[in-house]
């Protein structure tokens, strides 16, 4: 999965006058460019880039991050990380109740500058993790497949 497709789906949806079905849609999808903008990192930070040789483990990595442990492990580490990968921890909790929201409950519903917003605040917050260090990432890495004790 391409993040940066990702959120350009989520952008095209939201784009014109979109029904109800595409802003939920254009919020779900945004929520999940986050998601493996999270697993990509973690996968290639314990395994190196996706090769023909680690196929096997980095998939194992990559699939093994849960929705539940996406952000709220990053919050629990607060003096671990920086201003941006917090920030990351918190909009991806957000978007993830607002994607449970989009695909799950038929009484909610978005305006279309709401999308446009967390879809905005999303992808800054993918580049600002993707910016983040390496040795940050790897913490990461630890704190949403390990957990804390």
């Amino acid at each position: 999965m391409d993040p940066t497709e990702l959120i350009a789906i989520s952008r095209l949806l939201a784009t014109g006058q979109p029904t109800q079905e595409a802003l939920r849609r254009a919020v779900s999808t945004a929520y999940y460019a986050m998601f493996h903008t999270l697993a990509t990192s973690n996968a290639d930070l314990i395994h190196g880039p996706r090769t023909q040789a680690n196929q096997g483990t980095w998939t194992a990595t990559y699939r093994s991050l849960r929705h539940a442990r996406a952000g709220t492990m990053l919050q629990g580490w607060p003096h671990l990380f920086s201003p941006a990968v917090r920030n990351f921890a918190v909009i991806i909790d957000g978007m993830k109740r607002q994607r449970e929201n989009a695909d799950y409950n038929p009484d909610v519903s978005f305006t279309q500058q709401q999308v446009v917003t967390r879809i905005a605040n999303a992808d800054q917050a993918i580049a600002d993790f993707n910016s983040a260090p390496l040795q940050e990432r790897a913490l990461a890495a630890i704190a949403t497949l390990a957990g804390q004790r």
